[in-house]
């Protein structure tokens, strides 16, 4: 056992002494030095041995050493009598590990000593209690933000997804504290309203996981980014494909919490219709028209950056350009395509559950799209005998309970395709994974839906990149 010396005096030094009394009296000898009866604790046990004297005694302090101190705690409420404590201490042993209270923001080189400022140590607790403000451990590793508490809130992305459905790169979710009880994560366990996280990882990493989980259904584009981004490209499209394509984007810009709708028009060739376009310039729509000849792709990777965008928009029949797709993926960032259907007729949401086990990533995304575009939710479950989707299932109807939902569930054995090719005004929401970048000769001969997609281009799509 250890033996510590502890300078007490004042009201913190009351509190500190109770509580080492009440919790950690076996684990050390404690040798207290004190001048005020009031700082003592009404139980003492054989472990804590009092000493009343002035704590700037250097004589009755020299005194106490003739036994091997281990370390030193000065905890008092006057910064002269701090001083003149620590400085007596120094006379006695240079070496010795000294821990001071610390109100006064004291100056003192010293490799042997810790300095615990009150002031900092309080205001940090204070913003523990801020609200969407993240719990850090502060006395814990190292303290920098690798170790973070996050409590899930009622409406997060994160409700009710199985442990095994998040990507943890970089971090992982250590332990989840759930009605006053301790639980270690598995992969099949499923996260709930009110569960507090206990995260581990690189400090930069958990507060963008911090700002992930915090943020609530009904923010879309966000946290993609906050602007809609809609590409026309003249030289590829038909006059009446852009105008009916540029109506539907603004209707999405009118219809979602988008800052702003950002127009971008490549090898302008129609004078009359790009003269209708540019009439939509405003505060809330800017119209960017590149003048580069033959024009590629490219500027829609600067545009992304430039103007923060969170969601794209284009004309299904450009989306078939496979160097296109290519870059949309790589960019990922959720792509919506148009189709010929009127944009306003659409009545629900939908979304095929195969094989694919990513389909919680995206439901997130799935709910806010559908809840601000005032949609229902329709899965089909058109492989009924696959078990593996019941956790999808319950997933989903979970997130539809809780943000009031409709949803409902269509089970058939039927060729998938056919089955949906019958169906109007649907809103088919697809994975935007390395199935959708096979060439259309290779994704002729699949039977998996989302490499099919473009024989359902009669509906409007969005793609959902996993990550």
């Amino acid at each position: 056992m250890k033996n510590i010396l502890i300078l007490a005096d004042g009201i913190v030094a009351k509190h500190f002494l109770e509580r080492v009394v009440q919790n950690y009296v076996a684990d050390n000898n404690y040798l207290v030095v004190y001048y005020d009866d009031k700082i003592v604790p009404k139980n003492r046990t054989e472990n804590f041995r009092f000493y009343k004297f002035d704590p700037t005694s250097f004589v009755k302090l020299f005194q106490l050493f003739d036994e091997k101190i281990s370390q030193v705690m000065i905890i008092m409420g006057n910064k002269i009598d701090t001083i003149a404590s620590y400085e007596n201490i120094r006379k006695i042993d240079n070496n010795i590990s000294v821990i001071i209270y610390d109100k006064w923001d004291l100056d003192i080189d010293d490799q042997n000593l810790i300095l615990l400022n009150a002031n900092e140590i309080l205001s940090n607790r204070l913003v523990d209690y801020l609200p969407n403000v993240p719990i850090i451990a502060q006395n814990v590793g190292l303290g920098l933000g690798e170790i973070m508490e996050v409590l899930v809130p009622f409406g997060s992305s994160y409700v009710y997804r199985h442990i095994g459905s998040i990507e943890q790169k970089n971090w992982r979710i250590a332990a989840i504290y759930r009605n006053n009880r301790l639980i270690l994560p598995k992969p099949k366990l499923m996260i709930w309203p009110n569960d507090l996280l206990l995260l581990i990882g690189e400090p930069k990493v958990l507060k963008n996981i911090y700002r992930s989980i915090k943020r609530e259904i009904g923010q879309f584009p966000i946290p993609f980014g906050t602007n809609s981004y809609f590409f026309i490209d003249m030289e590829k499209q038909k006059d009446y494909e852009i105008k009916k394509s540029l109506q539907d984007a603004i209707y999405l810009h009118k219809t979602l919490k988008d800052k702003k709708l950002i127009i971008r028009v490549i090898n302008p060739s129609n004078i009359e219709v790009l003269e209708e376009i540019k009439e939509f310039d405003n505060k809330n729509i800017e119209v960017k028209i590149d003048f580069t000849p033959d024009n590629s792709f490219q500027i829609i990777t600067r545009d992304i950056s430039t103007f923060k965008v969170g969601f794209i928009i284009l004309y299904n029949r450009l989306f078939e350009n496979r160097n296109l797709r290519k870059l949309l993926f790589e960019i990922k960032i959720p792509v919506f395509t148009i189709s010929q259907e009127p944009i306003d007729s659409i009545l629900e949401s939908a979304l095929i559950l195969g094989k694919n086990k990513d389909l919680e990533h995206i439901s997130s995304t799935l709910f806010d799209i559908s809840i601000q575009l005032q949609l229902n939710i329709t899965l089909f479950d058109l492989d009924p005998e696959n078990t593996d989707k019941n956790d999808i299932i319950e997933h989903y109807e979970n997130l539809a309970s809780i943000f009031s939902k409709k949803i409902k569930i269509i089970k058939s054995k039927n060729n998938p395709i056919r089955e949906l090719q019958k169906r109007e005004s649907l809103l088919l929401f697809l994975p935007f994974n390395k199935k959708i970048l096979k060439s259309k000769i290779l994704r002729l001969f699949s039977t998996d839906p989302e490499c099919l997609y473009f024989k359902l281009n009669k509906f409007h799509q969005i793609f959902i990149p996993i990550n």
